[in-house]
């Protein structure tokens, strides 16, 4: 009897084991499907970033959240004389506090090129539904899933080589791909390749300001975590280069 209660008794820790480490593998499966998927999505919708009237593409942006304009899939028309094109969508996603990846839209009621009013020295005619954005939609993680929330420690140049970026960084021109390359060296971070817009949550980079005319880069850093006693950590990237950027 006692030899079998020493063997059931370590089959049962074996067995919890194995059931603990399937489900955290679960979990980080799950996860792993869902960033990709939304930093797919995400990267589709920025690189086709555009508003036909010549204004800044990036209405607003912070280490954890972004606003921007693009164009819905809309086919062109023609009704005699008048060609009507694409809907502009303006599009926002958030990582809110609890670690969750949040995306909200609302689409134009006219279309371009009417709404454009190019002739008006560039001035937006776009009009935008009564009711504004829609309720933001989670696409990412249960509560906690993403860990690179705090944009006091999380910034887009962190201060030593193992701290992971800010979710959103923002770049002046296309050459980002020093910063995806050789963010990180022994002392720190290179600031050769580094050098992002300062948006801050203090100090967002806003269209009004006239501080996201210049951006072409946008990259997505996603650290997540599986979550349980003994996590796994792991970071999802990417680089979205805006339409027509050079």
């Amino acid at each position: 009897m006692p030899i079998m209660l020493i063997v059931m008794g370590g089959l049962v820790i074996m067995l919890t084991t194995l059931t603990h480490s399937g489900s955290q593998q679960q979990e980080q499966t799950i996860l792993q499907t869902e960033a990709r998927s939304a930093l797919n999505r995400m990267e589709q919708e920025i690189r086709g970033a555009f508003t036909g009237d010549g204004s800044a593409e990036i209405v607003s942006g912070s280490p954890n959240a972004i606003t921007f304009y693009a164009p819905d899939q809309y086919a062109t028309t023609v009704s005699g004389t008048t060609q009507s094109s694409f809907h502009l969508r303006e599009i926002s996603y958030q990582v809110t506090s609890t670690g969750l990846l949040q995306r909200q839209f609302m689409t134009s009621t006219n279309t371009f090129p009417t709404a454009s009013c190019l002739t008006c020295g560039g001035t937006s005619q776009w009009t935008w539904p009564v009711g504004g954005m829609s309720a933001w939609t989670t696409v990412v993680g249960s509560s906690g899933a993403i860990i690179n929330t705090n944009s006091v420690t999380n910034t887009c140049k962190p201060a030593n080589a193992t701290t992971v970026p800010a979710v959103f960084c923002f770049y002046a021109n296309s050459n980002a791909m020093g910063p995806i390359q050789y963010p990180q060296t022994v002392s720190g971070w290179n600031n050769t390749y580094w050098n992002p817009q300062p948006c801050t949550t203090a100090a967002p980079c806003t269209a009004a300001s006239g501080a996201t005319a210049g951006v072409g880069v946008v990259v997505v850093t996603l650290e997540l975590s599986s979550g349980g006693s003994q996590p796994v950590k792991f970071v999802v990237s990417d680089i979205m280069t805006i339409r027509g950027t050079s």
